[in-house]
């Protein structure tokens, strides 16, 4: 992409880390929450489809991110700025997202199989993006 060949490995390998970590924080919220009855659903709730959809493009922002982050202030606001962005290209507001992610977390059950396909669409992606850099193919001379 860049002329950088590790671009995309390396991208995916921070997208991967991003995301065990999002699962880890969800299993250590599932094992404090008992109850699966969950909270009233909010108005302008994202269905489970949307909700995968959100998140898969929100690790993907914040692999873009990691790749090109330098520790300062400007990259902090530019990585709040890629979320919100996720949030505008889904026609989505904070409010309704953050409500859906309050919602869902209060079923642990559902929120882990919604990370689950979040986890399973990334590993297609890795999957189809390393299948296109075997094939390699060159441009005649």
């Amino acid at each position: 992409m860049n002329g950088n060949p590790n671009f995309g490995k390396n991208s995916f390998k921070k997208m991967r880390k991003a995301t065990f970590i999002c699962f880890l924080f969800l299993l250590f919220a599932v094992s404090y929450s008992c109850k699966e009855k969950g909270f009233p659903k909010p108005k302008g709730l994202l269905n489970e489809k949307e909700m995968v959809s959100i998140l898969c493009d929100m690790h993907l922002a914040e692999a873009y991110s990691g790749h090109y982050r330098v520790d300062n202030e400007k990259t902090k606001i530019a990585s709040k700025d890629l979320y919100f962005s996720v949030l505008k290209k889904h026609g989505v507001t904070g409010e309704v997202f953050e409500n859906s992610v309050v919602y869902y977390s209060s079923m642990p059950k559902k929120y882990e199989k919604i990370y689950q396909q979040v986890i399973d669409r990334l590993n297609m992606l890795e999957q189809e993006t390393n299948k296109q850099k075997e094939v390699n193919i060159q441009p005649p001379q």
